[in-house]
């Protein structure tokens, strides 16, 4: 990021409560005290355990305090925030008309799906492979082939005579890009995005880059938008992990080619696209700021921190169970292969430690042997974590 500190003081060791707010995390953590689980450490869903950026809270107080939530638009202000966060934190330039807003990133996907492809045509994802993006394709019709992801000891990369072969088919008309990947905490490098858009303009394969957690790369990495080396790309962006605003449904698609933009706006208008939430436009106005990239540099500070805690204390403890490499994302991949247990009794093995959190095998076949966990937390609840599972693991490994 190229913006200077504020010098302003942030808390993230202090986790909120989420209930009576019916948060996803919030109602789980309430199931399982319900069931008898007094303090379930729940490590489930990449959604950060503190409050979003203070830039964003106190916008959002003196515009609640207004009264007028009306139908909402993209407006200059609206697009020229967006174009400066990508070039100041994003580093490249794109023109306002490039941007089309949509209503979240799954809708994206799906409107591309539906602009796009046909019935029965096929969608590469890269395996392990975030679940809702599978079901879109599948609830749209079309067929999910996978590009399974190598696997090697400084972490995954892609297997290009593999993917090259897949995208090869002529039935194969749409590739789903995660970068940084989730569930992997992989950040796809500058030549492998160049050699992804050669291999999709050699096929004739659209490409659909979600970069939702583009800002949260770690120090040392950066995530160069995919537009920036395939004009006939589609980047999509959002707050939702970035500034923690996952439970709001909206997103926007950054796109260079006219032809193509075109055909995503009628799609979208077509799939009853409106309003601009207008809670939304007040957070993007007030995230998109230096207030906002100087928040966010300091949450992957602090990530950064409990991936080493968390790496450094499996290596020496429990040397069965490995942290992936994280790059981007605020989510650790655990490899948890070692232990030799099935995914039932991997599930159950966390679970006597008292940590709730995603089992591998939600990502699909490749995802057999892992778990996912939420690294945005307070370092005390994952000091904890580690504790209990210790006991477990001294008991169990």
């Amino acid at each position: 990021m190229q913006i200077e500190e504020t010098g302003r003081a942030y808390d993230f060791e202090n986790e909120v409560s989420r209930a009576g707010t019916g948060n996803m995390k919030g109602r789980m953590a309430e199931k399982l005290r319900e069931k008898g689980i007094a303090d379930p450490i729940v490590l489930f869903g990449a959604e950060m355990d503190f409050p979003t950026a203070p830039c964003i809270r106190e916008k959002l107080e003196a515009f609640a305090r207004e009264g007028i939530y009306g139908f909402t638009l993209a407006d200059e202000a609206y697009l020229d925030a967006i174009c400066w966060w990508i070039e100041h934190v994003r580093g490249m330039e794109v023109a306002p008309e490039w941007i089309l807003p949509v209503q979240g990133t799954t809708f994206a996907l799906s409107i591309c799906l539906r602009a796009l492809t046909k019935p029965g045509e096929k969608v590469l994802l890269m395996s392990p492979s975030y679940y809702r993006f599978d079901r879109a394709v599948l609830c749209n019709e079309r067929e999910p082939i996978y590009h399974s992801l190598l696997l090697e000891d400084d972490g995954y990369q892609i297997n290009w005579t593999d993917l090259e072969r897949k995208l090869s088919d002529p039935a194969c008309t749409l590739m789903v890009l995660v970068n940084p990947h989730n569930p992997t905490g992989k950040v796809f490098r500058e030549e492998d995005l160049r050699r992804i858009a050669a291999l999709a303009g050699k096929h004739k394969v659209t490409v659909f880059s979600d970069e939702i957690f583009a800002e949260t790369a770690q120090p040392g990495f950066e995530v160069m938008p995919y537009i920036a080396v395939d004009p006939m790309g589609i980047t999509c962006t959002s707050l939702g992990k970035a500034f923690n605003l996952t439970g709001v449904n909206q997103a926007n698609l950054i796109v260079p080619d006219e032809t193509l933009r075109e055909k995503l706006r009628i799609q979208r208008d077509r799939d009853h696209f409106g309003s601009i939430d207008p809670f939304f436009y007040q957070e993007l106005l007030a995230a998109y700021t230096p207030e906002g990239a100087d928040w966010i540099r300091e949450v992957n500070t602090h990530t950064a921190e409990n991936a080493r805690l968390v790496r450094e204390t499996l290596r020496e403890q429990m040397p069965k169970i490995r942290l992936l490499p994280v790059e981007g994302t605020f989510i650790g991949w655990l490899d948890c292969r070692n232990l030799g247990l099935d995914d039932p009794s991997l599930e159950a093995f966390f679970e006597q430690a008292g940590i709730y959190a995603d089992p591998g095998i939600e990502y699909g076949e490749a995802g057999r042997g892992f778990y996912r966990w939420n690294l945005a937390t307070p370092r005390e609840k994952l000091e904890k974590a580690l504790r209990q599972l210790k006991e477990v693991y001294d008991e169990k490994a």
